[in-house]
């Protein structure tokens, strides 16, 4: 998560101005924007969000499935809403994984 919203920081910043850091009007909402949109692009065509790639993780179905498009949607979104990824349950799984039916694995 650390790496994704570093990410999308520079990026924001690069697309909008220092703004996005240091300003005081809708701006400052566009690295959540960036974020949103860089987790759920890469997690839908790869599997995990840029900073799951570099850290070598990535969302899979816990049922074997396809993870398909909503559901890293649904998941980004809701882990900008942070409480739902907050609230870990007995498995050791965000809310947010809980409800989806996902969870994070180790790549190889």
């Amino acid at each position: 998560m650390v790496g994704d919203w570093a990410a999308s920081m520079v990026l924001a910043v690069a697309i909008f101005g220092t703004d996005v850091v240091v300003g005081d009007d809708w701006r400052t909402f566009m690295i959540l924007v960036v974020y949103f949109v860089e987790a759920s692009l890469l997690t839908v065509l790869t599997g995990g969000s840029f900073g799951q790639l570099i850290a070598g993780v990535g969302v899979i179905r816990v049922d074997g499935g396809r993870l398909g498009w909503w559901r890293p949607i649904v998941r980004t979104a809701l882990k900008c809403l942070v409480i739902p990824h907050v609230v870990v349950g007995a498995e050791r799984r965000p809310l947010t994984d809980l409800m989806l039916g996902t969870v994070v694995v180790t790549r190889r």
